[in-house]
Formats: structure tokens, C-alpha cells, sequence
């Protein structure tokens, strides 16, 4: 893998830790629709950054073994 995919992989899985326990252990940062909106979204867009950068871990790990399969 390229460490910019394992950087953003942790980074997104950092920031999704993090916010998960904002939002559990601090309730008063939802109290309105906008700031719960935010908090959501912000979650939904780290997860989605997760999911992209393990699917491009995983079409480079592919692309390796492709090549060295054929020397």
C-alpha cells in the first residue's frame, strides 16, 4: 500500500473516533438541527473518505500482484 493510503486511513479512522465521542459524551453539541446536521454530516463524509481510501488501498494491492504475478 502507499502511505498516503494508510495516512488517510488513519486519519479518517482518528476523526471518526473523535467524533463519535463528541457526540456521545457531549450531547449538548447537537442541540440544535444545524449543529446535529453538521456533526452528521461531517461523520457521513469521514466515513465515505474511510471507505475510499481502503477500496484504494485495496485496487493497489491488486495492481501490485497483478504485475509481479506476470514477471
Amino acid at each position: 500500500m502507499k502511505f498516503v493510503n494508510v495516512a488517510g486511513f488513519l486519519c479518517h479512522m482518528a476523526n471518526i473516533i473523535i467524533l463519535i465521542y463528541g457526540l456521545i459524551f457531549y450531547p449538548e453539541s447537537t442541540e440544535t438541527a444545524t449543529s446535529a446536521f453538521i456533526n452528521v454530516a461531517v461523520l457521513l463524509a469521514n466515513i465515505y473518505g474511510l471507505m475510499s481510501t481502503a477500496s484504494a488501498g485495496v485496487i493497489v494491492n491488486h495492481m501490485v500482484r497483478k504485475v509481479f504475478r506476470l514477471c
